[in-house]
């Protein structure tokens, strides 16, 4: 009988330690500011706290960080909406997670910058001289979008490719290009080293990237995505409860140059939370508009099935 209670007991305590085993996710970043909260997820041990073992793999690129998703070396990633339809549609097997960040008035995450010789050029002035930026890409979107915001067509601007970005930001700042569209902290960089500012993406009233986890997280009742979720929430939270204890993080992760460090605003992020359907399906559009997509992704194979 005790033989039998021995076992028993054995049993139970092997189920429970199986039962406790973390659920571990591979996550594609790259260096920018709207990953913080993972990072501060990451360091303050929240995900492991949620049963996540959270890797946080970093790129130099957006193209190896596809090309790792597309490989499959991935379990979810961080990017914007045009490139993660892309993944979808070429069949790739993620969803939606959250909103990592939208625009937010004083908060400005992408721009215009404008070279040393034409920082006190308007918008006007501007017209049909070059923009450099990375085309058929998010860039491209809000690019679209700004000039549309600001009461011109889409021909506004001379479109010059530059995938790189530090190219694009040497070339802007040498009088090579004209313009160019730049994230921040880069944005603020320019600035500060002679350049001008035209406009921001921060009045646009639209997602600009998203946390995406493969099929498997939102299976047996999503599970898995709840406790990333769970454990996201109070990354942000903290952020916003304490933002100043994490500059030294921000400006180590997310490249925050040397000068702009004491300064750089800390962000409001966003509680998580999905992209409605209308601001899909402009995105959506505007890929079919431009030939990145044939037919649009239906919102049932894109995103996640429960609220975050």
């Amino acid at each position: 009988m005790r033989k039998i209670l021995a076992i028993m007991v054995f049993i139970f305590a092997f189920s429970g330690i199986a039962q406790a085993e973390p659920v571990h996710i591979r996550f594609g970043i790259l260096p920018v500011i709207d990953t913080l909260p993972l990072q501060v997820g990451v360091q303050d041990r929240l995900f492991e706290k949620h049963g996540i073992d959270m890797e946080l793999i970093q790129f130099a690129s957006a193209l190896e960080r596809d090309t790792a998703m597309q490989a499959g070396q991935l379990d979810g990633y961080f990017g914007d909406l045009v490139a993660t339809y892309l993944l979808i549609n070429q069949g790739v097997p993620m969803r939606i997670a959250l909103t990592s960040w939208r625009t937010t008035p004083g908060f400005p995450m992408f721009g215009i910058a404008l070279s040393p010789a034409n920082k006190d050029l308007d918008f006007a002035a501007m017209k049909g001289r070059t923009l450099g930026l990375s085309k058929s890409s998010v860039m491209e979107f809000l690019a679209d979008k700004m000039e549309q915001q600001l009461g011109a067509d889409s021909r506004h601007f001379s479109l010059l490719e530059i995938k790189k970005i530090p190219i694009r930001l040497q070339m802007l700042m040498t009088n090579q290009l004209d313009s160019a569209l730049l994230p921040e902290p880069l944005l603020s960089l320019a600035r500060l080293k002679g350049g001008g500012q035209l406009a921001t993406a921060e009045q646009l009233n639209v997602p600009l990237t998203v946390l995406c986890l493969h099929d498997s997280y939102f299976a047996d009742n999503a599970e898995s995505y709840g406790k990333f979720i769970a454990a996201y929430k109070e990354a942000v939270q903290r952020l916003h409860d304490t933002p100043e204890k994490y500059r030294s993080l921000m400006a180590q992760t997310c490249r925050i140059p040397k000068p702009l460090m004491a300064e750089f605003p800390m962000y409001p992020y966003p509680m998580p939370s999905l992209p409605s359907a209308v601001e899909l399906d402009e995105v959506q559009t505007w890929m079919v508009a431009k030939g990145l997509l044939t037919s649009k992704v239906p919102d049932e194979t894109a995103l996640s099935p429960i609220l975050p």
